[in-house]
């Protein structure tokens, strides 16, 4: 399903810039909108239903313009009764639209620096990785255990989080990518460890550092059972429940626009430098 969502947001037709046509007296909403559905690429693989604006802001810096989040919800004709939503952001200044804008200073996308707010809906015990729940500073990771930069990264804040447990609550998603093959496979034995009573799962994984470049489940289940110590099946990670844990980690991902790993929120903002969480524990010192 990730690879077909990451296909279909290419269904948006646009040049980088386009003009919309003149209409002082059309709601800039509704402009977005319409242009938006109008642009959907024609495929025999789905139809449009409908387009709902997620969030709309002032762009920072660039007077005039403002930044949309738009979700596009789509159904698939060769499968009945199954919809898919794609998540993009656009542009506008009420007469131009464009889908996205580069820094001058460093060449980076400006879409690409823009984030949806994390709901507290997030912050639930379940996906509770260290720290105290109820502790004033929330942080969220999403993350791929075959990722380099995660193997680095997660370890450290868990770390942290341990060090410091009445400052910060740490939750764990999961996020495997396409380009890591086997981390699908991993991620469900980690879940299938982690109903069993391994809360330590996921430090263990990212201690042990796997080196896997295949889809082969069994091969990657064997290299699981033989680290851990541990005996469980091909039919234990592919229960429907354990699939729809997964399924809806990448669901969370997907809607909050997350495309890379390691992805940190600190109290429902995205941060990009992803260390923001330690200047709260120098404060505390």
């Amino acid at each position: 399903m990730r690879s077909l969502m990451l296909r279909l947001l290419t269904i948006i037709a646009l040049s980088s810039s386009v003009l919309f046509s003149a209409s002082a007296t059309v709601d800039i909403d509704k402009k977005v909108s319409s242009f938006l559905e109008k642009a959907i690429a024609p495929n025999e693989n789905y139809k449009f239903e409908k387009i709902t604006i997620l969030k709309k802001d002032d762009l920072k810096d660039n007077q005039g313009w403002k930044v949309y989040f738009v979700r596009i919800d789509l159904s698939l004709i060769k499968q009945e009764g199954k919809k898919v939503s794609v998540n993009d952001i656009v542009f506008t200044n009420g007469k131009i639209l464009s889908k996205d804008f580069l820094d001058l200073n460093n060449g980076k996308s400006i879409k690409n620096s823009l984030s949806l707010d994390m709901d507290v809906t997030a912050y639930n015990k379940e996906h509770l990785l260290a720290g105290n729940f109820n502790a004033p500073h929330k942080i969220v990771i999403f993350s791929d255990p075959l990722c380099p930069f995660c193997m680095d990264f997660v370890p450290e804040v868990i770390v942290d989080v341990e060090k410091n447990p009445e400052t910060f609550a740490l939750f764990y998603y999961h996020f495997p990518l396409n380009i890591h093959p086997a981390a699908p496979t991993l991620v469900k034995a980690m879940i299938v460890a982690e109903e069993k009573g391994d809360k330590g799962i996921v430090k263990k994984v990212y201690d042990e550092v796997f080196d896997l470049k295949t889809t082969d489940e069994k091969f990657i289940l064997d290299a699981f059972n033989k680290a851990f110590n541990t005996n469980i099946t091909l039919e234990e990670i592919n229960q429907e429940h354990v699939l729809k844990k997964l399924k809806l980690d990448q669901e969370l991902a997907t809607n909050l626009m997350v495309n890379g790993t390691p992805t940190i929120y600190l109290n429902g903002k995205k941060d990009d430098t992803k260390t923001s969480y330690r200047k709260l524990i120098k404060e505390k010192k």
